[in-house]
């Protein structure tokens, strides 16, 4: 069984809200499982929430690893949170989180979901882990209106978003994101994801992708995009068929945590650290 959330003063950092932010709403809140010397980082995607891979979370602490999801500054409060937002405030929450699994884990391994595999990639490059596991994360963004982004967002300040393609009806009615967001932000986003690509071939820990051959908002192409871009010689990318964007609560989930498990076990036995590949 998974141990109920423990806090220390580190922990507990994650659950503080920034100046002008709140309230969480249920689904926002981070999670820590306390467990063994593996450590694994879990982030959410854009607009999401840390409930989002909580259920990944749960799956890896039953197998005796200690699973962390942070919530990234903006997400798990209120859509008009992320006007305030950064890109910097996400990457610098992100090194923060795996810092704090560092100072408890022998192994850290980063993991992390559309935008939050962004990010993961991102601290990657700059500080790598053990291992490393995206899911459905964008390699660019192709909209056209994209070149007009700099007059719409005054224009149109709030945009809905179109639903969920998750396939599992429960975890549809359960979502936990936001339904609009201020279009301002969509230039943080944009940054963060040229920001990483750039960074590519800079990372060289092991590394799994994960992708679904169905989902409506990341295109097989991306993946594959980022596959031949990373700089690691061990790197492996697997499909899943039927699930939707949101791969750790939709129909294939378990086999997605199979694989996430095994690659883990398998890093770790090989006792690769990751970034100096020997």
């Amino acid at each position: 069984m998974v141990a109920r959330d423990s806090f220390d003063e580190a922990i507990r950092t994650f659950w503080e809200l920034r100046p002008g932010e709140g309230p969480l709403r249920p689904g926002g809140e981070p999670f820590f499982f306390p467990g063994g010397p593996v450590g694994v980082l879990l982030i959410h995607g854009f607009t999401g929430a840390p409930q989002e891979m909580r259920p990944l979370g749960v799956f890896l602490a039953d197998r005796g690893m200690t699973a962390l999801g942070i919530r990234l500054p903006g997400h798990g409060t209120r859509p008009e949170d992320l006007r305030q937002v950064h890109w910097r405030d996400w990457t610098e929450t992100v090194a923060r989180g795996a810092e704090t699994l560092r100072d408890r884990c022998e192994h850290v391994f980063l993991c992390g979901l559309s935008m939050g595999g962004v990010l993961a990639l991102y601290e990657a490059a700059r500080q790598p882990p053990d291992g490393l596991i995206v899911m459905a994360s964008p390699y660019q963004i192709r909209d056209i209106r994209l070149r007009f982004l700099w007059l719409l967002k005054w224009l149109i300040p709030n945009v809905g978003k179109p639903s969920s393609d998750l396939q599992d009806p429960e975890a549809k009615a359960e979502r936990v994101s936001y339904s609009w967001y201020p279009l301002a932000v969509v230039e943080e986003l944009l940054q963060i994801i040229r920001a990483t690509t750039a960074r590519l071939p800079q990372v060289r820990c092991p590394a799994l992708l994960i992708y679904s051959r169905s989902d409506r908002a990341v295109l097989p192409d991306q993946g594959w995009a980022i596959y031949h871009r990373l700089g690691s010689s061990d790197k492996t990318i697997h499909w899943l068929a039927h699930s939707g964007h949101i791969i750790p609560e939709d129909i294939e989930r378990e086999e997605a945590f199979e694989q996430i498990e095994r690659f883990i076990r398998r890093v770790v036995a090989q006792g690769t650290r990751g970034g100096a590949e020997r």
